[in-house]
């Protein structure tokens, strides 16, 4: 009874702090415009037109933020970590209204969006990018080609860097097609206005496209030297088998610590036929039941998440584990369903061994259990996210580790 009278504390404390940052978020970017107008004395009607706007944009945001909470759809341990965004957000709205006060095409707007798109994810990006854009245009009705060259710029680098890919990967390539989509944006904008070429034609952009380039630049270094390699460092450490929480695991229940590690091992291997996260996979099976090991009276699956969160493991993991025990999901993704695949696996051949049975058909074993997990009315992944060439892949490479399994007695 304790133990749930804090996570109830525990989840009002998150859900007051979220309202703040939900209210935060639709009152940042108005306040700082409304600001701005009133030093530039704007007339009242074009001040209404930039506060009413702005507000249905902001709100827009916040309630994308709100959906992507829920479904737990952020980049990195951006869950758990809402102050990087908050903070990085009210910054970068404060800098786009002050672009209303400098020369066009200096303020690396580009740059503002990709800021906001590593904290929260590629699409709550693009909605920022949106606000920013929009901004300078309220306050002094820049002309339109600006604002359309400036979502274009935001646009273009959350694609490149963020869409389907890791932010490792191709980092300089993608910042080089950046670069060359921005000059050529700009001599289009340059064209459609017919402006004489004067320096100031040719400096702003440079000067605006430097550092577009350089904090995009800074931001992924920091991403991956504190936040990605720094969890990469913390899978190496989990799935370590000498943790002491696998060391306790194997000294109160031998059997659920073999059941572990062998399911970590065909998650490690299923996850690398896939293309899966292989750390993330082997973690997640090896703690996958680690609730057995608490002493209150939660059930297995509430108690291992309750204990990961306890011992702070990735959000990621943590995130997979909470999608394995929770049975009314909608729809279980992909990574849930092989960590379920892997372990129903195991532990029907553990059943039949601890049974004494000698010559176990594998083959129609594992036909059957997928078959009663995804294919009957009844079956637990029944909402899978797995695609039909992943369940191909996954039945195949199970029926081709017999000695393996032999190797489980």
């Amino acid at each position: 009874m304790a133990e749930n009278s804090v996570n109830r504390s525990d989840k009002k404390k998150g859900m007051s702090s979220f309202i703040i940052c939900e209210l935060i978020l639709i009152l940042d970017a108005p306040v700082f415009v409304l600001a701005v107008m009133l030093i530039l004395q704007t007339p009242a009607t074009a001040l209404i037109k930039g506060l009413v706007g702005l507000s249905v944009l902001s709100a827009g945001l916040a309630f994308a933020l709100y959906r992507s909470v829920r479904s737990k759809n952020l980049l990195y341990d951006n869950l758990v970590n809402m102050n990087r965004f908050m903070i990085s957000y009210t910054v970068c709205a404060l800098l786009a209204a002050l672009s209303a006060l400098i020369p066009e095409f200096i303020m690396p707007l580009a740059a503002l969006g990709f800021i906001c798109a590593v904290f929260t994810n590629a699409f709550n990006g693009i909605l920022c990018s949106l606000i920013f854009c929009s901004m300078p245009l309220f306050i002094t009705e820049k002309s339109f080609e600006y604002y359309l060259f400036g979502f274009s710029t935001c646009l273009c680098v959350i694609l490149l860097i963020l869409i389907g890919r890791d932010i490792r990967e191709k980092a300089v390539s993608s910042l080089v097609i950046f670069s060359m989509v921005y000059i050529t944006l700009y001599t289009a904008v340059i064209v459609l206005k017919r402006t004489d070429i004067v320096p100031s034609v040719i400096i702003n952009p440079a000067v605006g496209l430097f550092f577009d380039v350089l904090i995009i630049s800074l931001t992924i270094y920091g991403v991956r030297k504190n936040i990605i390699l720094a969890n990469e460092e913390k899978y190496d450490r989990i799935v370590d088998p000498e943790h002491p929480l696998l060391c306790e695991l194997k000294e109160k229940d031998k059997r659920e610590y073999k059941r572990s590690i062998h399911t970590a091992y065909i998650c490690d291997r299923l996850s690398d036929r896939l293309g899966f996260d292989r750390a993330l996979m082997k973690g997640a099976g090896f703690y996958h039941r680690i609730g057995v090991l608490s002493n209150n009276n939660m059930g297995i699956s509430d108690a291992t998440v309750h204990m990961v969160k306890r011992e702070n493991f990735p959000w990621p993991m943590i995130k997979i584990l909470e999608q394995y025990g929770n049975d009314e999901a909608e729809e279980i993704p992909p990574e849930a369903s092989l960590l379920c695949i892997a372990d129903t696996v195991i532990n029907e051949i553990l059943i039949r061994m601890e049974k004494g049975e000698e010559d176990i058909d594998y083959e129609k074993l594992i036909d059957r259990v997928i078959n009663s997990l995804i294919g009957s009315r009844n079956g637990r992944l029944q909402k899978s996210g797995l695609k039909i060439q992943h369940l191909y892949r996954i039945r195949k490479y199970l029926k081709e580790e017999k000695l393996y399994y032999d190797f489980l007695r």
